[in-house]
């Protein structure tokens, strides 16, 4: 049966689950601007009854418990939430990495403006219109190797970006491989000392807030599933292959291809890893889909400006009497955009195929029947036919179906399509993550006015238990006087 104490005994238990629910209030208010801390709460249980606590009464007898006790202090949180914010994370992730790449690509192009490649363009064939209509000026003829020179550096310098881009994302793969290493290495050291804490503890609890944070992190970088809560039991996979499982971690590597590009793979069998989203996913995309497909368009433009200018301009003749040659560089292995240039003199030079550059009287810019009895007088050199014949490709399709200017407008439509494709998205995707982060916080988050609520809930019950304590020990205090 109960004891002369008892009811004293029950009242203290009271004074130490509200003061220790106290503590764990005060923690929250001291973490409350931490995005990354889950509140928590202490679970307050119910005394075990005594087994021979029974006494007699008019109802028959009756079972008392032994007060209240302080269980566990758990986070408030909902997983189903939390996987469907990293799944929004590492969307938002790979579409603003896009966002960002395609806007420097935009800029690297300089399209739309009036001081982009278009703009070189344009001068290029409003040059050869110009040497058509005054075939005989030698300044409006260098002004066309000017512009041309002008065109050429642009293209050469848009492919060098481009490439450079190639390089600096293939740097951004291997930093993005580092730090999740880094993470996956910090997340097993986690669960280590989470396995060797006791649970339900406020030291555990923030453990287990680091560990979420660090996998949220984690799914910006790369796509991951992740089950799992206790030491050994907590699974973090990419692709289906494991990356983190209890204190044991496959790390990742970075490795080159043929190609020099950075290959992400398993440090374990060096197999490539399956990425499906996160800033990884982006990278790669772009480094091996998106960049090489816009070079391939430039290059594509190249060779058909220098194809079909050179075959015209071999067909014309110069101011000075003589056959035309190529008036583009035409390289044995091949005319890129990263090589086009005007053609030059060799060492020796070739009489046959005569360079234009210092030399503006080579412009083939006239028509003549039979280059081989050409005379300045009888030849008609001083007239412009060729150069309005090749003023006129700016108009003509190419083997390809379409004009060089088409070719260009298309290269600037793929990217300006995929710039505003990544722009949408990345907008989008923003909104969902934004989404599962006020549901979060909704759940998780410290609630300033819900604390204070509870401090007062808390406060009272305190004052309670101790008027409660108090008027038992005046009830004691009589006992003792009367025995």
């Amino acid at each position: 049966m109960a004891g002369t104490f008892f009811g004293i005994s029950i009242a203290q238990s009271a004074l130490a689950a509200q003061r220790r629910a106290m503590d764990v209030l005060g923690y929250n208010i001291a973490n409350a601007n931490d995005p990354t801390y889950k509140r928590q709460r202490m679970v307050l249980v119910e005394g075990s009854v005594l087994a021979a606590s029974q006494e007699a009464s008019p109802i028959g007898s009756s079972a008392f418990g032994t007060g209240v006790g302080s269980g566990d202090i758990e986070r408030v949180r909902e997983p189903l939430i939390e996987n469907r914010l990293r799944m929004a994370t590492q969307s938002g992730a790979n579409w603003n990495y896009r966002q960002k790449t395609m806007s420097q690509l935009e800029a690297t192009i300089g399209e739309p403006s009036d001081t982009g490649l278009q703009n070189d363009l344009d001068n290029f064939w409003a040059s050869w219109q110009k040497v058509a209509t005054s075939p005989e000026s030698i300044p409006i003829r260098s002004a066309l190797l000017e512009d041309t020179s002008a065109l050429c550096q642009r293209m050469n310098y848009t492919y060098m970006q481009m490439g450079d881009m190639i390089k600096d994302l293939n740097l951004a793969a291997i930093d993005r491989v580092k730090q999740v290493n880094l993470m996956a290495n910090e997340i097993g050291s986690l669960n280590n000392e989470i396995g060797a804490l006791s649970s339900g503890a406020m030291p555990v609890n923030d453990l287990l807030n680091r560990r979420d944070a660090l996998v949220q992190e984690l799914s910006k970088q790369v796509a991951i599933n992740q089950h799992g809560e206790g030491k050994d039991s907590f699974i973090i996979s990419i692709g289906g292959s494991v990356l983190v499982q209890g204190t044991k971690i496959s790390e990742l590597k970075t490795s080159p291809d043929i190609s020099g590009n950075q290959q992400i793979l398993w440090v374990r069998d060096s197999e490539p890893i399956a990425l499906t989203g996160g800033e990884l996913k982006a990278i790669t995309d772009i480094r091996d889909t998106t960049i090489p497909g816009y070079l391939r368009q430039m290059d594509e433009m190249a060779s058909q400006l220098v194809k079909t200018v050179n075959e015209q301009n071999r067909a014309g003749v110069g101011l000075n009497g003589m056959a035309g040659g190529d008036f583009f560089e035409d390289f044995p292995t091949g005319t890129t955009a990263a090589n086009i240039s005007l053609h030059f003199d060799g060492n020796p030079p070739n009489p046959m195929n005569p360079g234009v550059v210092g030399h503006p009287e080579r412009i083939a810019a006239s028509i003549a029947d039979d280059p081989t009895t050409l005379t300045i007088n009888e030849s008609g050199v001083g007239s412009g036919g060729n150069a309005q014949l090749i003023a006129s490709l700016k108009d003509k399709p190419t083997s390809t179906g379409f004009t060089i200017n088409q070719i260009f407008r298309a290269l600037i439509g793929d990217i300006g399509g995929s710039a505003a494709t990544a722009s949408t998205q990345a907008k989008a995707a923003e909104l969902s993550v934004e989404q599962f982060v006020t549901q979060q916080q909704a759940v998780s988050g410290v609630s300033l006015d819900e604390e204070m609520t509870n401090m007062i809930k808390f406060q009272q019950a305190y004052n309670s238990a101790a008027k409660v304590l108090t008027a038992m020990d005046e009830m004691l205090q009589a006992l003792v006087n009367i025995s």
